[in-house]
């Protein structure tokens, strides 16, 4: 009886250490708070590492941002099913130009060969204060390059970040939404391949470029966005290049003046299929690309949440 019980001990012994370093290697969710130093993402970058080990699409792994001013003078890079979420207005990206330069990852925030990743609940800053400042080439807030069934949503761009808000290449089912955006450059853009991608429920007040650019695309669609700005900057609201398909319903576009062009729908160098349908717009340019019925041209009413209300434009679907 006693070397049976000895047995069963040696066994259950086995057994819990064995699953000992399955424990320890990871961490399912690491919330973190590295506020008072300047390179936060050192520590981010960590806790992505460590939240991936193990992480699946269907039980991802989660970084979880505090409440606070995150400096970070290198790019926070993403890992395969995971979840960076911050505290909403109250956490705060913030970098210089410098960051943008990073060899290989021009982005405050970079995913290359990535999926199944959400960002979430952020704020991104900049010491930029004019559009002299913002556009500066390929750099970006948010890039994801390759990266396919990954989420952006409820992010706040302020205004005239040293880059793009958000920048899709080579995308498979990516979906932006509940941002507002007043970036440096684009607001978002879907490029070089992209496919089967959405940007709907988005706030965009035009800065330096473009609203929305798409290029050499298919299967996108943009809807339920409001699209806007009287600074006399950028050129137009939508811009369209290359070879495109894309769906453009149910957006409000409205008050809007660039420096060089104003129009709602803009070509340029495009071949391909645009939709245009069921929009409203006042106080905009043309739509210079596109076919489609039931658009809604200068309507004498132009009070914005009577168009929320009726379906149209940013916070009017959930």
């Amino acid at each position: 009886m006693f070397k049976r019980y000895l047995g069963y001990l040696f066994i259950l012994t086995f057994l819990s250490l064995t699953t000992i370093p399955c424990v320890l290697c990871a961490q399912s969710t690491i919330s973190t708070n590295v506020t008072s130093i300047t390179d936060a993402q050192t520590t981010i970058n960590s806790a992505i590492n460590s939240v991936a080990l193990g992480a699946t699409s269907s039980n991802p792994g989660y970084v979880l941002l505090t409440a606070g001013t995150y400096k970070i003078s290198e790019p926070i890079r993403l890992k395969s099913n995971v979840v960076l979420k911050g505290a909403g207005d109250s956490t705060i990206i913030f970098a210089n130009g410098s960051v943008c330069n990073s060899t290989g990852a021009s982005a405050y925030i970079f995913g290359l060969n990535v999926s199944n990743v959400e960002i979430c609940n952020l704020q991104f800053q900049s010491t930029a204060r004019g559009p002299q400042d913002g556009g500066h080439g390929a750099q970006q807030c948010i890039n994801l390059n390759s990266t396919n069934n990954s989420v952006i949503h409820d992010i706040l761009f302020t205004p005239y970040l040293y880059s793009d808000g958000v920048r899709i290449e080579k995308g498979t089912n990516i979906t932006v939404y509940n941002c507002r955006i007043r970036a440096g450059h684009d607001g978002i853009s879907f490029l070089l391949g992209s496919s089967h991608c959405r940007a709907y429920n988005n706030d965009i007040d035009i800065r330096v470029n473009t609203g929305i650019r798409i290029r050499d695309v298919k299967g996108i669609r943009l809807d339920h966005n409001t699209f806007y700005g009287l600074h006399r900057t950028g050129w137009c609201c939508t811009e369209m290049e290359e070879n495109v398909q894309v769906e453009i319903d149910h957006n409000i576009f409205h008050d809007y003046i660039g420096s060089s062009g104003n129009a709602a729908v803009q070509s340029r160098h495009v071949s391909g299929s645009v939709s245009v349908h069921d929009n409203v717009l006042w106080n905009v340019g043309k739509i210079s690309m596109g076919s489609g019925s039931g658009n809604i041209m200068n309507p004498s009413d132009k009070n914005m949440k009577n168009w929320v209300f009726k379906g149209y434009g940013y916070i009017s679907i959930k």
